[in-house]
């Protein structure tokens, strides 16, 4: 498994920091000369050491064409500089000036159905237009070249949340160059799509379009190859950039905020090219269920990062401004949101933004200011929290060790979701958060990511692969390559449990079906033979471990044991007598099978059977109590308003609502 140097840290070695870095989104552009020295007070007290300044300055700074007005950020990171906050330095590539859509209308992006998507909002640009990249080549260069080495510039943020995609000619154009690369020649092409179904027969790479609006379904494979080529194309657009800043200064820190499980762009491909991690995450604080897909979330940052601190770049204080109905954290809420990203490694905690805007469409999402200013209970709590986290002894820590990876394979979750499936029910992201469930409640650290993280440590003559992990988890790999297939066998060889979700191992690369009911072979690995799939009308009664009975929801598989035990099987409707939950034992470990939708206590007793297999014990944890450990340390977070008693350090520890406790544990 690749290891990467972990910037940030050295950055904070470097910058005098303790703790983690503290700080938020600053748009001074947004307001007068007068404000910036309040602003620079504010946050002084607020202990704010790092700001991300640029994102949405594009026409300030690039009023007109080729004409530039830089004086005022000249300013503004000479201030900042003087108060020793460091600065991510934004491209402001995300939202272009009205003016580059009036004189390059090609540079808009346009939907499936052809319809033009133009300014007045932001994102208004298209990835592949020759003319948007120009533009951005030339304000890159400029920023570069006025900025590179200035004492404030800590690290340099390339676009924002890049996530953009259309479906016009410069698009098509740039989709058959890739595809070209990808497959040599237009049979080889038809081969892989299935272009024999529907007619759909290409004579050219000519004739390939991007997905658009048809009279009935797209082809599947068109869907998938255009999304991978939608996330390398915004690669490439960062990648152009960050050529640029590194030419001029090779030794610069270069990144670019993701969006946590995103679905377009496959971030694994990602990791070679940012020097430091970052992510937005937007908690819901009407939302129990929002800790577990943060810490999951987080979890994947983590993952994908090989061990690297990261910065959580952008979150709320408050209220968003873009849900229906936007219910504020409150500041307990926003504290403990906080401290579980830096307990997952976030070793720069930042926010969108420090002062709300008093204008435009985001005047309505929280900030560290609010409109009220800072004699607010809001801003308080932001004073408070900056002070607590200068402290922090977990800045710098290394993440530890995880027993448990969790297989997140962005290309499977792209073509298992989409028209023409078997049912709407079997959402991959959904799938991921009801396995990782019993983990989280139960304050056990898994690791999760593609599954190039295990195959790239299979060895070739199948010899056993070197793996930190005892259990591996498949909630729902719908695409499955075959080198999986053997990193698993190896796996379960040497002792390792394998616990796969029901509809795996369905289709190829190509989202071509695997035939013959052995799902590619891991059907096959674990010991069943699949006859076709089965959504239900309504739920269905089964029974088995423990001679617990339970029901299974919205979708079944027809299966048949060939080397498993049945563990559990269905009890009445037409598939009564088919297994649902099968265990296979394989050399030293095992592989179990869940064959259905299960509710949530049956799958939680499920999945405790299996980690028992590896001596994990998931014994669930207080409510509202998540416990999270980063080195030698375990952090127990209280979400509730009552105090609870969880055991830390091999003490038993009063932990008080609302609140948080850090312990280390003894080696």
């Amino acid at each position: 498994m690749p290891r990467y140097r972990d910037e940030l840290s050295h950055l904070r070695d470097r910058r005098g920091t303790r703790g983690p870095f503290f700080g938020a989104d600053y748009n001074p552009e947004q307001w007068p000369r007068d404000v910036h020295a309040e602003d620079l007070d504010l946050m002084d007290r607020a202990h704010i050491d790092f700001v991300t300044v640029g994102v949405f300055s594009w026409a300030r700074l690039e009023p007109e064409p080729g004409r530039f007005d830089l004086e005022w950020l000249d300013l503004v990171l000479g201030d900042l500089h003087s108060r020793g906050i460091s600065v991510d330095l934004a491209l402001p590539v995300a939202s272009p000036p009205p003016w580059l859509g009036v004189l390059h209308p090609d540079s808009l992006p346009r939907t499936r159905s052809g319809t033009t998507l133009w300014w007045g909002s932001r994102n208004q640009f298209n990835p592949s237009s020759p003319a948007y990249r120009e533009a951005a080549r030339r304000i890159t260069e400029v920023l570069v070249d006025r900025y590179a080495g200035h004492p404030a510039v800590a690290m340099w943020h390339v676009g924002n949340e890049y996530g953009q995609l259309s479906h016009d000619e410069h698009t098509a154009r740039a989709f058959r160059t890739w595809l070209r690369r990808r497959y040599g020649d237009i049979d080889a092409l038809n081969q892989a799509w299935g272009t024999t179904v529907w007619s759909l027969w290409l004579r050219d790479f000519e004739d390939v379009i991007p997905p658009r609006d048809t009279p009935y379904l797209v082809n599947p494979a068109l869907e998938l190859d255009f999304a991978r080529f939608v996330s390398d194309e915004l690669l490439d657009c960062y990648l152009e950039l960050a050529r640029i800043i590194r030419g001029t200064d090779p030794d610069a820190l270069v990144t670019t905020n993701f969006m946590g499980f995103f679905p377009l762009a496959d971030y694994g491909g990602w990791m070679d090219h940012v020097d430091v991690v970052a992510d937005d995450h937007y908690t819901d604080p009407a939302d129990p269920a929002t800790r577990l897909t943060a810490s999951l979330t987080h979890s994947y940052l983590r993952t994908l990062g090989r061990a690297r601190s990261w910065v959580l770049m952008e979150q709320a204080a408050g209220a968003v401004n873009w849900r229906p109905h936007n219910v504020p954290k409150t500041a307990a809420q926003n504290r403990l949101d906080s401290w579980r990203a830096h307990a997952h490694g976030a070793d720069a905690i930042s926010y969108f933004q420090f002062r709300q805007a008093a204008s435009g469409p985001e005047a309505f999402h929280s900030a560290l200011v609010p409109h009220a200013g800072a004699d607010t209970a809001r801003y308080r709590a932001v004073v408070e929290l900056g002070r607590e986290l200068a402290t922090s002894s977990l800045a710098g820590q290394a993440p530890g060790s995880s027993r448990v990876f969790f297989v997140h394979d962005w290309e499977s979750w792209r073509a298992g979701t989409g028209r023409g499936r078997v049912t709407d029910a079997l959402d991959p992201i959904a799938q991921n958060e009801a396995y990782y469930a019993p983990f989280f409640h139960a304050g056990q650290k898994v690791d999760i990511g593609p599954s190039t993280l295990l195959t790239d440590q299979a060895e070739p003559s199948g010899t056993a692969p070197e793996t930190p992990y005892d259990l591996v988890v498949l909630p729902h790999q719908f695409l499955l390559r075959p080198e999986l297939v053997t990193a698993l066998e190896q796996f379960v060889r040497r002792g390792g449990q394998l616990l796969i979700g029901p509809h795996s191992g369905v289709v190829d690369q190509h989202v071509r079906a695997h035939l013959g009911g052995t799902g590619g072979g891991l059907l096959e690995l674990a010991g069943i033979f699949r006859e076709e799939p089965w959504p239900l009308a309504a739920p269905v009664a089964a029974a088995g471990i423990d001679d617990a009975s339970m029901q299974v929801h919205s979708f079944v598989e027809v299966l048949r044991t060939t080397t498993a035990q049945a563990r559990c099987s269905l009890t009445e409707g037409p598939l009564a007598g088919r297994p649902l939950i099968t265990r296979r034992e394989l050399g030293e470990g095992a592989v179990w099978y869940v064959g259905g939708l299960l509710e949530q206590g049956a799958l939680q007793a499920v999945i405790s059977a299996v980690a028992a297999g590896s001596g994990i014990d998931l014994a669930p944890l207080p409510d509202e109590v998540e416990l999270i450990r980063r080195g030698d340390w375990v952090i127990a977070l209280n979400h509730g308003r009552e105090s609870a008693r969880v055991r830390l350090g091999g003490r038993d520890i009063e932990v008080a609502g609302e609140d948080l406790v850090i312990r280390r544990e003894p080696r």
